[in-house]
């Protein structure tokens, strides 16, 4: 209560999802986020991501679903074959872009302000509201970078940087530095180090018994493996699924579920073939449970995703990552060759190679169950944000956060 006996007011914290990637990571990862951080604030998540927004935004919580730069721009809407809803210019998309956020940060009116991934959005539509809300700002990256793309543009210099330097309060490195060492493979933030806080990954633990669970209802006995693939959202990944599928046709002592990805372009009839040669094997668009499926399979199949791997890491699963973008300058590949010194990874840029890498994947796990270092991984990052952001907002911390 305040002084005239009135409720205080609710703290509000805002999550802009960067939906510039082909997966959903973002969204989870910042929807997680916000699950530690309801109740001492009030969490409103605004996305373009729009079936994943109804799974991933805790029911606490609350979002609002953006027009996606896929339906705006004819080069994105082009992919998959289809017209933009709204017939306008990339000048006219940004400005209906940066409308519609303005509006939803004038009438929310937060407290702290969390931005994903690049400082002032894929195409600079955030720059306006991070230059003049009146808040705290958080960026919240996940270390590893695409190296492919152009960094100093987007994240390291130029108004990006200079965005970080003057406007934000701190830059959240949601990864183990042990695993990847930030400060040391990005010079260019050396300037403002003092905002840089590592804090962890950020993902949401698994109980043991819900594993067991997990497993139990997908009717696997003992002794049976269970293999899961997924490619992110699956644009891109439409070469790894498909192999997945063949894979599935050879190995049918193993029960199968392939993820195809709202996103992925793969005719679903064409697979329909891979189904009947293996009466374990089970196809799927999306998943609301993929998180928890990734956790309890044997072995489990990506491109490389940040929460695809964590979610693994939370399990016993061996790895094989194939990642869907070819160079090893960029996030997937990257981030993954760092993690095998916890790890049992395979990796490989090649998904010519699969069949190889499954069948020694499927050997190893026979002779015996996988042991490797991950459990030494820090997973506490949502946490670890929840504390600093109380404690920057003069708020008292507490006990009652997911873990």
């Amino acid at each position: 209560m305040d002084d005239e006996g009135q409720p205080d007011r609710q703290k509000r914290a805002i999550f802009f999802v960067f939906d510039g990637g082909t997966g959903l990571g973002h969204l989870r990862r910042l929807s997680y986020i916000a699950k530690t951080l309801q109740g001492p604030f009030s969490c409103l998540i605004v996305t373009s991501h729009r079936a994943a927004a109804a799974w991933f935004v805790p029911p606490e919580c609350e979002y609002v679903h953006l027009p996606a730069w896929d339906s705006l721009l004819p080069e994105k809407a082009s992919y998959w074959g289809r017209q933009p809803f709204l017939s306008v210019d990339a000048g006219e998309a940004l400005d209906l872009r940066r409308n519609l956020l303005q509006g939803i940060v004038d009438s929310f009116k937060p407290d702290v302000m969390f931005v994903d991934h690049l400082p002032l959005g894929m195409r600079d539509e955030l720059e306006p509201i991070v230059v003049g809300a009146q808040c705290l700002k958080y960026l919240v990256t996940r270390g590893v970078q695409n190296e492919t793309e152009n960094l100093a543009e987007l994240l390291l210099a130029g108004k990006a940087r200079d965005s970080i330097k003057r406007h934000y309060d701190r830059v959240f490195l949601a990864i183990d530095q042990r695993v990847f060492d930030f400060r040391k493979r990005y010079r260019a933030f050396d300037e403002v180090a003092g905002k840089l806080c590592p804090v962890g990954y950020v993902i949401e633990p698994i109980a043991s018994d819900a594993i067991a669970e997990c497993r139990r209802a997908r009717g696997l006995g003992a002794g049976e493996f269970w293999a899961v693939a997924s490619a992110g959202g699956g644009q891109l990944g439409e070469g790894l699924i498909a192999a997945c599928c063949d894979l599935a046709r050879v190995h049918k002592e193993f029960a199968f579920d392939i993820v195809i990805g709202p996103r992925s372009r793969l005719p679903r009839e064409s697979l329909a073939a891979c189904r009947a040669a293996n009466p374990k094997l089970r196809l799927h668009d999306e998943v609301p449970d993929l998180s928890s499926w990734h956790s309890a399979a044997d072995i489990v199949i990506s491109s490389g995703g940040y929460n695809s791997l964590l979610e693994t890491l939370r399990g016993t699963a061996r790895i094989i990552c194939v990642p869907n973008r070819k160079s090893k300058r960029d996030e997937q590949y990257a981030h993954a060759a760092c993690l095998r010194r916890f790890a049992t990874i395979d990796l490989d840029l090649d998904s010519g190679r699969l069949p190889a890498m499954f069948k020694e994947a499927a050997a190893a796990l026979r002779k015996s169950p996988n042991v490797d270092r991950r459990a030494e991984l820090d997973f506490a990052g949502a946490a670890a944000i929840r504390r600093i952001a109380l404690a920057d907002a003069g708020l008292e911390s507490d006990e009652s956060a997911p873990r």
